[in-house]
């Protein structure tokens, strides 16, 4: 029990779904990067902060019995990133793909990847140092 609410706390879960996230939007762009010559390729993105968003501005319910149902509680491990094309008027040409525009995305993707791997690891941290009894 009480283990557990020490890495709920911690927000170990976000974090790693995060990664998955970043790491699942850094393929994507790649693949947009490849294909910036690819006749009829359409630009596509990972959408994932829509879902974030909604979950954030629904009322959250404490839940005090073991018979109740959750009341507006974001679930991250069933959240599912999700692929669309762009939809953009850009034309390059040869397709839609802005390279400007995905190479901008590749590195706010890749600060926001390092971001997290640097914030999980000083969870980590922080529970090492806790359970060694050190402190922080």
């Amino acid at each position: 029990m009480i283990a557990r609410e020490i890495f709920d706390t911690a927000r170990l879960g976000d974090l790693k779904k995060a990664l998955d996230v970043y790491a699942s939007r850094h393929r994507v762009v790649a693949d947009n990067i490849a294909n910036v010559e690819t006749a009829g390729y359409s630009a596509r993105e990972l959408r994932f902060e829509q879902y974030l968003a909604d979950a954030s501005l629904r009322l959250e319910g404490a839940r005090t019995d073991a018979n109740h149902l959750d009341l507006g509680r974001r679930d991250l491990d069933r959240a599912r990133p999700e692929v669309h094309e762009t939809g953009s008027d850009f034309d390059n040409g040869i397709n839609n793909v802005d390279i400007d525009r995905e190479m901008t995305d590749l590195a706010t993707n890749d600060l926001s990847y390092r971001l997290a791997t640097r914030l999980l690891s000083m969870k980590y941290q922080n529970l090492r140092s806790a359970i060694r009894g050190r402190s922080v």
